[in-house]
């Protein structure tokens, strides 16, 4: 099976710095040694994903420079896509402070195919996901056919973050704006699963994934619509290298999903989510 992970970053040495010297993630490296976590080569990490039947993998980056002063990871997106073309989906990360100037980037990087889609951060960038700030970077991945990955989920050991610049009501709103909008939100929108469920439901536009969530209390809501009524919606992302890939496929056979509802989640609903850009997925 042709497995599409739509959340991965290597656990390569630059990318894991990318982590454990961003301020953010500073009481989580300290309380977790996220800072230990083994690193390998990016070929190890292409051959891992391939022995897993892993064909596709969006790498998202992160630009949260205005809020953390930490550097963008758009250029380890490009190194990941020019070292494994035909393995890695590069998309780049969208800081919504810089106005104009990260507008005529991302638009650049669309033109020119070196970013397939968008991401933001709306949480760790202090700018809530209806902000109009970010409203010109919806209409350009409309304009563009791509998709945006939303970082939407419950930020444990980051003092200052705070979880209302993705809620549902936000989600709402710019799925309602922008109906042409695909739009991924990462880790299910935890703790709103419940709501954020409903949100989805009210929208078709709408994707989601459960990383990093599904464990957490209420996680259970996400495989009941997985299997049920939001079985063409789910997508697979392992969230890399905060958690393991293998780790995260292994768990998907664990919860119960029916064979329909896990076809779809591995990769069919990828297909629909990406569009063209994974039309030899």
């Amino acid at each position: 099976m042709n497995i599409i992970d739509c959340r991965y970053r290597p656990n390569t040495p630059e990318w894991m710095a990318t982590f454990t010297r961003n301020p953010v993630y500073a009481e989580y490296v300290e309380l977790t040694h996220f800072d230990r976590k083994p690193t390998q080569s990016l070929a190890a990490c292409a051959a891992q994903l391939a022995s897993l039947g892993i064909s596709k993998a969006l790498v998202s980056g992160r630009d949260i420079e205005s809020t953390y002063a930490s550097p963008s990871s758009n250029g380890l997106v490009d190194a990941c896509v020019a070292a494994f073309p035909d393995l890695f989906i590069g998309i780049y990360g969208y800081d919504p402070h810089k106005g104009m100037r990260a507008y005529k980037a991302m638009r650049q990087a669309f033109a020119e195919g070196r970013s397939l889609g968008a991401s933001i951060e709306p949480a760790m960038a202090h700018c809530a996901l209806d902000d109009a700030r970010y409203y010109p970077l919806y209409a350009l991945c409309c304009d563009h056919d791509l998709p945006l990955l939303v970082t939407a989920g419950l930020s444990p050991h980051m003092p200052g973050v705070l979880l209302s610049p993705t809620s549902p009501a936000a989600l709402d709103k710019v799925a309602t704006d922008f109906p042409d909008l695909r739009i991924l939100v990462s880790h299910g929108g935890y703790p709103w699963a419940g709501e954020t469920i409903a949100v989805c439901l009210r929208h078709r536009n709408i994707y989601l994934d459960f990383s990093s969530s599904i464990n957490k209390p209420g996680g259970e809501l996400y495989v009941k619509a997985a299997n049920d009524c939001l079985a063409d919606r789910f997508v697979f992302s392992s969230a890399n290298p905060f958690v393991d890939v293998d780790k995260a496929l292994e768990q998907i056979g664990r919860l119960g999903l029916s064979d329909e509802a896990r076809d779809n989640m591995l990769h069919k609903n990828a297909l629909h989510l990406i569009g063209h850009s994974l039309h030899n997925a």
